[in-house]
């Protein structure tokens, strides 16, 4: 597929990886995502078609977009998600198809993505403690467990498990050694970020604290990351299989390198995380030509894309994680 034009922001950054949130629906009720009480509107029916997600991709191939993350609320809750990333896959430009998912059902549909043709998934595992993981989410801490072997064992590479750290809490001793065990035993790369402040404004825990206490546990050494590119700075420890990453988006910014734009699950582009507001495909998407008239929004939004987050005004309550996508 030959690329139209490259699509680069108003601050000349390559816009390269686009994030489309395919449900605002979740079958779990993590603190940092989803508002509570939870919100009526797009619980229900999913805006995005599967025919829609595909002619955004197609529009996004055009303009150089080499990866996608499909995210959600919770994309497996999608019956055709096999089907969207099959569709996806034939487009030559699109070189990476990655998936977030809470893990509750992956072990049961691991084998079908990766035979669709995802590449890579990200998991969401917050704590390793059975009781901690259930105060945070409501789920199960074993079907996750499940979900992720089922997607080592069908291939999905890189593996990543997502922590968000969103109070001292998330300090705790004794689930630390758990995620250490788990690098030893496992090739999974564990990531402790930051929280955002979405649903309200949550209190943080540094990245840098978590590391440090690790390196308590075992000498962390640098290393270069899995394939997927990201913002996490990675480190292996001594006789591990895995890696132990973090992401600082609050103590330390990577605005500068930010190469990616998001569709939430309402079909707004939005350019930044914060931005308050996002241009709207959904007209596009059911005109005379919608890879055409996607793609010229898309470029829309790349110019409109901040130099950082900083410089949006964020109103109270910017839209929560399970809509803008996490």
């Amino acid at each position: 597929m030959a690329i139209l034009a490259p699509l680069l922001d108003s601050c000349n950054r390559r816009i390269d990886y686009l994030r489309v949130s395919l449900t605002e629906r979740c079958d779990l009720r993590c603190a940092y995502c989803q508002p509570r009480p939870r919100p009526e509107a797009a619980a229900g029916e999913d805006v995005l078609a599967a025919d829609d997600v595909v002619n955004i991709a197609a529009a996004a191939a055009q303009l150089g977009i080499r990866r996608i993350r499909l995210t959600g609320g919770e994309p497996l809750l999608r019956a055709d998600l096999e089907h969207i990333i099959r569709r996806l896959r034939v487009f030559p430009g699109i070189e990476d198809i990655s998936l977030t998912t809470n893990g509750q059902s992956l072990a049961y549909r691991a084998a079908g993505l990766a035979a669709a043709g995802l590449d890579r998934v990200n998991i969401s595992l917050d704590s390793l403690d059975p009781a901690g993981y259930t105060a945070i989410t409501g789920g199960n801490l074993a079907a996750v467990l499940r979900g992720l072997d089922a997607a080592l064992a069908a291939g999905l590479r890189p593996v990543k498990a997502n922590v968000v750290l969103t109070s001292a809490a998330s300090l705790e001793q004794a689930d630390l050694p758990a995620f250490l065990s788990l690098i030893r035993r496992r090739p999974v790369h564990v990531r402790f970020i930051e929280a955002m402040p979405t649903c309200g404004h949550l209190s943080y825990v540094p990245a840098q604290q978590v590391l440090a206490r690790l390196s308590q546990m075992g000498e962390l050494l640098p290393v270069a990351g899995p394939e997927g590119g990201g913002p996490a700075r990675y480190y292996q420890l001594d006789g591990s299989i895995g890696t132990i990453g973090i992401i600082t988006p609050i103590s330390e910014p990577f605005c500068d390198h930010c190469n990616r734009l998001r569709v939430t699950a309402r079909g707004d582009i939005v350019a930044c995380l914060f931005s308050p507001t996002g241009i709207s495909l959904l007209a596009a998407l059911r005109g005379a030509d919608p890879v055409g008239e996607v793609g010229a929004l898309l470029l829309r939004a790349a110019a409109r894309k901040p130099r950082c987050s900083s410089e949006v005004a964020r109103p109270a309550g910017i839209a929560a994680m399970h809509v803008i996508g996490g």
